[in-house]
């Protein structure tokens, strides 16, 4: 016979192995459906046929980022490759078991990234005019004079990603000019008038590589035609002494590039050669510029020449928003001539710093020399201008 605090406590008469067995099953239910009891309102179905339950945060052209509760009733956060994912169900499920301030109502964050442009271009130009003028100077005559230094720079780089090719394409052109007085017989002379392309052609061996097979161009001449004394007339009588394509030279060096990191190419060519020549025999014939003659007996218009080896160092740095860096160094060795063996140093250092948003003090120095003269004495030539670049 059963007592009444038997009854109290089995009021469904089970008897203690029953009970057993109803708590085994209930502990099964429990643990099977503990991910549904810790779950979130999204679903995220991957490509292994399995699903995540949880609150998509954000979503980048790579990767989702998401929160979900583990087996601890812990909040935790993660990410999933997209590539990972075959789909995305969001608010599929009615509410948040767990809440937390992660699991809101708001929808993910959509982060979207421009591609990036396989052409960059850039831009500057700079001008430095100044102005002398002195009256009743007790150490001479009085003077006013004139001058005025402009630059252009160009640029267009190539790069795609995953693409083995890049190439480097720059423009600088530096034009100077002065008058040593302001009367009408005060001629207005040129001081400068570079103009040079550089070109840097590289395909490299393997897929991130930092060694590459390049082609290295270089090409200088002037714009404006000059005559007899810089001027821009021909005020002597004597004709052109200077002009577009008159002279030219053209440097080729092929050969291996080191690319350690995205500041510094050091190319190497063990063989290199110049095409130098004009276009107007009337220019070549005043012997400034060629030394042979051709069948007629005048100046040659061309001239073929093997350079030997030649090293390329380029750096290229912008430090915080402030400050830009564009440097060119080339030394080049003459070991095929029949002379003595000479290191030719040709440098060009382009220093911005900026001052407004595209506003910059522009420093610019020319460096060329002998390395293996005696005294060595390099040519140094610099300008400070007031630019404006972009790049886009």
């Amino acid at each position: 016979m059963k007592t009444t605090s038997q009854c109290l406590f089995n009021p469904l008469n089970i008897d203690n192995k029953d009970i057993i067995t109803l708590k085994f099953i209930l502990t099964l239910v429990v643990l099977f459906t503990t991910s549904n009891l810790l779950a979130q309102k999204d679903l995220i179905q991957k490509k292994d046929s399995t699903e995540i339950r949880c609150k998509v945060l954000s979503e980048t052209p790579t990767v989702y980022t998401y929160a979900y509760v583990n087996g601890k009733n812990k909040v935790k956060k993660t990410t999933i490759l997209l590539s990972d994912v075959e789909n995305v169900l969001y608010n599929k499920f009615d509410k948040n078991v767990v809440e937390d301030k992660l699991f809101t109502d708001l929808p993910p964050v959509v982060y979207t990234v421009e591609p990036i442009k396989s052409y960059q271009y850039s831009f500057a130009l700079g001008l430095n005019v100044s102005n002398i003028l002195e009256f009743n100077s007790a150490s001479g005559p009085d003077k006013n004079s004139f001058s005025a230094t402009s630059a252009l720079d160009l640029g267009l780089d190539y790069y795609k990603e995953g693409s083995r090719f890049v190439m480097t394409n720059e423009l600088h052109w530096t034009l100077g000019v002065q008058k040593d007085g302001i009367s009408g017989s005060d001629r207005i002379q040129r001081v400068t008038d570079d103009f040079i392309t550089l070109h840097d052609f590289s395909y490299t061996f393997s897929k991130n590589s930092k060694w590459n097979a390049n082609l290295i161009i270089k090409n200088s001449t002037s714009i404006f035609t000059i005559y007899d004394g810089d001027y821009f007339k021909d005020y002597n009588n004597i004709g052109k002494t200077q002009g577009f394509l008159n002279p030219y030279q053209i440097n080729l060096s092929p050969g291996i590039k080191y690319q350690p990191n995205e500041y510094f190419r050091f190319s190497l060519s063990p063989y290199s050669i110049s095409l130098y020549g004009l276009t107007s025999q009337q220019i070549a014939n005043t012997g400034y510029y060629t030394q042979t003659y051709d069948g007629n007996g005048d100046y040659d218009l061309f001239v073929f020449e093997q350079l030997g080896a030649e090293l390329n160092i380029w750096y290229d740095r912008k430090y915080k928003k402030w400050l830009e860096m564009q440097y060119r160094l080339g030394l080049s060795s003459d070991y095929l001539s029949d002379t003595d063996i000479a290191i030719l140093m040709d440098g060009m250092f382009i220093t911005k710093f900026r001052i407004l948003k595209n506003i910059f003090i522009t420093h610019r120095a020319i460096l060329k020399g002998d390395l293996l003269e005696s005294p060595l004495k390099p040519h140094y030539k610099q300008t400070i201008l007031l630019s404006y670049a972009k790049s886009f």
